[in-house]
């Protein structure tokens, strides 16, 4: 529709790009209306992902022109292209971006409907940037009319399937986008593709993309969830909004140690090759933890999940082979002492273990061959989790007769043998900690993540110590030391942790006052801390001020334990 100059504002001293329409599309009623909706929906939008708006055209101007903050470059397209390989989390980091720009526009009503890598620009090697709203579907009745109808707009490879077949768009087709272009960041292909765009809008509607884990390994199961949940073909199956798009990569990022993305995707963009490198060490390490903790917590999904993707990473790193083998190994455990539950006695045990022991050679420790008799047991060597019978022996075996030593039989029954001390039985602890994403240590042993297979746990009567420990610093520990009484029944083990502050740093352009839904909480540029009374995450109102501008108003999401940076620019002008 245009070309781009860039060009000198000789009032304002500052470089911009104009944008100017071609001259055979200046009489068009309908591409001068499309050009001046562009200009309007963006300059409602301050967001530091969106590109900013600073002047367009009037209807009696000769040309149609809109005057924007000038761009660096490249485009996402042109930048993927020049690198090898670009990281998942990096990949991660850029939807994360694109959708907290998306959120912004689907707020004030306005949906892309063209969100593809050649209109996201990186700027000033640290920040990325939506542009090209050219398109976009304005969710206002009073602008209905400049919708154009019957008209198929839009990039191909990127478009959802509604938008091809001309239904309703609305933000999770912007999802389906975001979608398309995480699948190309991670895996170097597009989800739909072919030989012209007749076949690829074919298959955006009836086919189902590759599986990215199968085109690159390496990425790792969560992302690909992510991506094929974005890429349904029926919209209610996809994430509901851009916000929730954006908080599931916040989540798999704070995952895998990355707590602040806008920094890390600008430490990248320095030097993608040294930082892919690096990066890919810290992944790595990162996984290898989670697979101990899941190890230890049984979780036999997400421990091959990590391993999975450390070898993928690494192919034959030693240490995710040995936490393979070492779940397997509490796979075996766990079978066999169900085998001993439901069997019953030490005997079972002894044949289970001559069952599941791996050979170690033809009459090695691992194999009983000719009848051989396995090692003798006693109370002492039986497992933890077996009862021990305290009784003296009973039945045929003790009222059996005794030989005489002349040789005659004697019915006198034997002596009793001496009554052993009976037990004291474990008491089951059930832990109740709040909130959940939490570590739990008892008696200083290592601590395992609570969740589904470790909520409960078998306790000798007595005092004990049990340590709760918030994921990602995000509250105080909590330490509670506990008398644990004997007899039958569970013990609820309560913990409540307290939620630490959250701490927001907002860069505006001029010193500039912040608020929080209507509070004053400090002034910009400077660390302000701010208590969470709600829960872990809390969606605040933001609200940044200053002598001679205008105000700027939107939401910022804060985390607890965590710094929050928001970044806004203010235009000059009396505030409202």
């Amino acid at each position: 529709m245009a070309t781009v100059y860039r060009a000198r504002d000789t009032r304002l001293d500052r470089w911009v790009a104009v944008k100017v329409m071609h001259p055979h599309l200046r009489g068009t009623d309908e591409a001068r209306a499309r050009f001046a909706r562009e200009a309007r929906a963006v300059a409602r939008l301050k967001h530091p992902a969106i590109l900013e708006i600073y002047d367009y055209s009037d209807s009696e101007s000769a040309d149609a022109y809109i005057a924007t903050e000038l761009l660096t470059g490249p485009t996402l397209k042109g930048f993927v292209e020049s690198v090898d390989e670009v990281p998942a989390e990096i990949a991660a980091c850029i939807g994360m971006e694109l959708s907290r720009a998306l959120e912004a526009a689907h707020k004030e009503g306005i949906i892309h409907r063209d969100v593809k890598p050649e209109n996201v620009l990186l700027h000033q090697g640290r920040d990325i940037k939506l542009t090209d709203f050219g398109i976009a579907d304005m969710l206002d009745p009073s602008m209905s009319h400049m919708t154009a109808t019957g008209q198929l707009l839009g990039s191909p490879a990127h478009m959802a399937p509604e938008q091809v077949e001309g239904g309703d768009c609305d933000e999770r087709s912007d999802v389906f986008a975001v979608g398309t272009i995480l699948y190309w960041l991670s895996t170097g292909a597009l989800p739909f593709s072919g030989k012209n765009p007749h076949q690829v809008l074919k298959r955006v509607v009836d086919c189902a993309p590759v599986d990215p884990l199968l085109v690159r390994p390496t990425i790792g199961a969560p992302l690909c969830r992510i991506i094929m949940r974005c890429l349904q073909k029926e919209p209610a199956a996809r994430f509901q909004s851009a916000q929730l798009l954006a908080s599931a990569l916040a989540e798999l990022l704070l995952d895998m140690g990355i707590d602040s993305p806008k920094a890390q995707l600008e430490i990248y963009l320095r030097d993608p090759g040294a930082e892919s490198a690096l990066l890919r060490g810290r992944v790595l390490a990162q996984l290898l933890r989670k697979a101990q903790i899941s190890v230890a917590a049984r979780d036999r999904r997400a421990t091959i999940e990590s391993v999975d993707r450390a070898l993928a990473l690494e192919d034959g790193n030693p240490r995710a082979l040995a936490l393979l083998r070492e779940l397997d190994h509490s796979a075996r455990a766990r079978l066999l002492l169900q085998g001993v539950a439901g069997l019953g006695g030490l005997a079972a045990l002894v044949g289970l273990w001559l069952a599941f022991a791996p050979a170690q050679g033809e009459n090695g420790p691992g194999t009983r061959l000719g009848g051989s008799s396995p090692p003798t047991s006693s109370p002492q060597s039986a497992p933890r989790d077996l009862p021990v019978s305290a009784e003296p022996t009973t039945g045929p075996a003790a009222s059996a007769p005794e030989m005489q030593p002349s040789g005659a039989l004697s019915t006198r029954p034997r002596a009793a043998a001496p009554r052993q001390r009976q037990p004291s039985r474990p008491r089951t602890v059930v832990f109740a900690p709040e909130p959940a994403n939490v570590t739990i240590s008892v008696d200083g042993a290592p601590a395992k993540a609570f969740g589904p297979a470790f909520n409960k746990l078998e306790v000798e009567p007595g005092p004990h110590t049990f340590r709760f420990v918030g994921a990602h610093q995000c509250c105080d520990d909590a330490v509670v030391q506990l008398d644990v009484p004997s007899g039958p029944g569970e013990t609820v083990v309560r913990a409540k942790l307290a939620f630490r502050d959250a701490a927001l740093y907002v860069a505006s352009n001029v010193p500039a006052d912040v608020s929080l839904d209507g509070v004053a909480m400090g002034r910009a540029l400077s660390v302000i801390k701010v208590p969470l009374s709600r829960g872990l995450l809390e969606r605040r109102k933001i609200s940044v001020t200053a002598t001679g501008h205008e105000p700027y108003t939107g939401y910022v999401q804060l985390r607890a334990g965590e710094v929050a940076q928001f970044q806004v620019t203010l235009q000059p002008g009396v505030p409202h």
